[in-house]
């Protein structure tokens, strides 16, 4: 099992990079804050024209999502990509409209609110704290009853919630005898995609606070010297260096699990999500704690990644939920 990136997937990153520093600059970012789903049509069109919806494998996904998290991107990328290569495989006619960026899905995969019923072809329930729920035109939803793709339109509501991080904001989505579109996709398996391209996009903020943390501590000077030169700097900006990697190399192994059908796929997407949680909150914590006072004001990037990482923590295959993944596999063993 080879882990080492490739040069095509580095030819995506620094593409995407590229793209993403032009496009979402962190004032951009904050201005995007509390806009609608319009705000964002430009971007996703933009995106499009790149080849970001185009089908291709987990790995290289990954890359993506991994820049994706860097910048704090907005809106629902995470169902966008993945409805995409649903829509796609399945020849559904809204397929070409998914790649060409003119539609924007947000995933529906945590099961709070209640069971779905589906009859025939028409859903009814609720799904709270979807992310993006508001700036969608669709919803990609894995439940029990399958992978259904379901337009936003008669018997579909989203209403916002209170939400802690505005660069993403949840929403609760009520069907109520809502059309919707059974897609012959593998549901534990695009299940098992979602929360590692979630991963992948946690991995690109936790290494963001790294860089954050690195740089302000060259240019931040206490006592005549760069607050980088003393020993407790140094420690905790070389603690959050190992946690990265740790969170990379544990979402890189859970991607090719999952992309080979490895039998622990499950296993090893659930220690993912785990050290991938423990490192964006530790991470974010640890940087507003090396910017010290400026740290914790509104002007300062670093709270928008400690709101990101909470709300990572709690949604797309929660850790709670991989806790009891693993300690039920444990006990069975």
């Amino acid at each position: 099992m080879d882990l080492m990136p490739t040069p095509e997937q580095d030819a995506i990153r620094d593409s995407v990079r590229a793209f993403l520093d032009a496009e979402l600059p962190m004032t951009r970012v904050r201005a995007l804050c509390g806009a609608d789903g319009d705000a964002l049509a430009p971007l996703w069109r933009a995106a499009a024209g790149l080849g970001v919806f185009e089908d291709y494998a987990l790995t290289e996904q990954m890359v993506l999502f991994e820049e994706l998290g860097r910048v704090l991107a907005p809106g629902p990328w995470l169902g966008s990509v993945l409805a995409a290569q649903a829509l796609g495989e399945s020849r559904h006619a809204a397929a070409a409209a998914a790649r060409a960026g003119e539609l924007r899905v947000a995933l529906c995969v945590d099961p709070w609110g209640g069971p779905l019923r589906l009859s025939g072809d028409r859903l009814s329930g609720t799904r709270r704290a979807v992310l993006g729920a508001g700036l969608a035109d669709a919803f990609l939803v894995i439940d029990e009853a399958g992978v259904l793709f379901v337009p936003r339109g008669a018997g579909v509501t989203a209403q916002a919630e209170a939400s802690l991080d505005a660069t993403n904001p949840v929403g609760t989505v009520a069907f109520a005898d809502a059309a919707a579109v059974r897609l012959p996709a593998d549901r534990a398996g695009l299940r098992r995609a979602a929360i590692v391209l979630g991963c992948a996009e946690a991995v690109g903020g936790i290494a963001r606070t790294v860089e954050m943390s690195v740089e302000y501590a060259k240019v931040r000077q206490q006592f005549g010297k760069p607050i980088g030169s003393f020993q407790a700097v140094k420690h905790r900006c070389a603690d959050m260096a190992v946690r990265a990697e740790v969170a990379r190399s544990a979402t890189t192994y859970a991607a090719v699990s999952v992309r080979d059908g490895a039998a622990d796929a499950d296993f090893q997407v659930a220690v993912a999500k785990l050290l991938c949680a423990n490192a964006y909150l530790q991470n974010t914590a640890d940087n507003v704690q090396n910017h010290g006072g400026m740290g914790f004001t509104w002007e300062c990037d670093a709270h928008l990644f400690v709101k990101r990482a909470r709300a990572f923590d709690a949604t797309i295959g929660p850790r709670r939920a991989q806790v009891d993944a693993l300690v039920a596999r444990f006990r069975a063993a």
